[in-house]
């Protein structure tokens, strides 16, 4: 009688099936599938915030840009320098502002749709493509504010509303996002002042980035000084900021409200 034999054992000598892979290989092949995955990933976020910064241009329009001034009487403005204190306002409404943009840099702003910019000294401008930017296409608003002041005060932007319904300095829109995503500066006296909604992030160089409290005025948000009786010109600059993170497509379509409120503190 023929006795089977148990079927050949198919460990070999080091003990393991000899069909299983090494430990060494098998975590070899799943940090190597790991990050294929992560750069994959990594790719997929480049497009999409690639696809953002391009696709909500053309997007963005203005719906009310309003400017008012309370210092119990001491500080005016307006779009053009004059010889006396008195013949500067106290407010200024998107129809002024927008007749100034118009022929100044032949801009229609009731028309006109801001498109995705950024820039690294506040006053160049540039696409994601590294192209300049030029106010003239709308791309970013620009225009100058004089101001003057019947006393020697310093200039700070506040978020505080006035008397008679005046709103305090503030970015407004219905989408959500939108308002985030937006920046103003102003420059005067070779220095920049940046309102970021999101924040501040303090001076560096010739600029100061700073956030404002709707009910708290203080020191953080004051720029420039002005002398009793003299003109002072002031650039004033309003884009969509293309890096920040709720520059997306949600934007797409979105209106958007500009106010500006200053306060003249005067010097102790």
């Amino acid at each position: 009688m023929t006795r089977k034999q148990p079927a050949a054992s198919c460990t070999p000598a080091t003990g393991k099936p000899a069909g299983a892979a090494a430990p060494a290989d098998t975590d070899l092949r799943r940090k190597l599938t790991t990050t294929v995955v992560l750069v994959l990933f990594a790719l997929v976020a480049i497009v999409m915030a690639t696809f953002a910064w391009f696709s909500i241009a053309d997007s963005a329009k203005t719906r009310m840009l309003m400017i008012d001034a309370n210092a119990d009487g001491s500080l005016r403005f307006d779009l053009d320098e004059h010889s006396t204190f008195d013949e500067y306002v106290h407010s200024l409404g998107f129809d002024q502002i927008s007749a100034r943009i118009a022929s100044g840099k032949g801009v229609d702003i009731d028309a006109s749709r801001l498109k995705p910019v950024t820039t690294s000294d506040y006053q160049t401008f540039t696409f994601e493509d590294g192209s300049t930017a030029d106010p003239a296409t709308g791309a970013y608003l620009e225009f100058t504010l004089h101001f003057m002041s019947s006393t020697d005060l310093r200039v700070r932007l506040t978020g505080q509303d006035g008397d008679g319904g005046a709103s305090g300095t503030r970015f407004s829109s219905d989408t959500q996002g939108m308002a985030s995503a937006m920046r103003m500066s102003f420059t005067a006296d070779g220095h920049t002042w940046v309102y970021n909604p999101n924040g501040g992030g303090g001076s560096s160089g010739s600029a100061t980035v700073f956030g404002l409290d709707s009910g708290v005025a203080n020191a953080a948000s004051d720029m420039f000084d002005l002398i009793k009786d003299t003109d002072k010109p002031v650039a004033v600059r309003i884009w969509l900021e293309g890096t920040d993170p709720n520059c997306t497509n949600m934007l797409k379509g979105a209106n958007y409200s500009v106010s500006m409120r200053f306060e003249g503190i005067e010097e102790q």
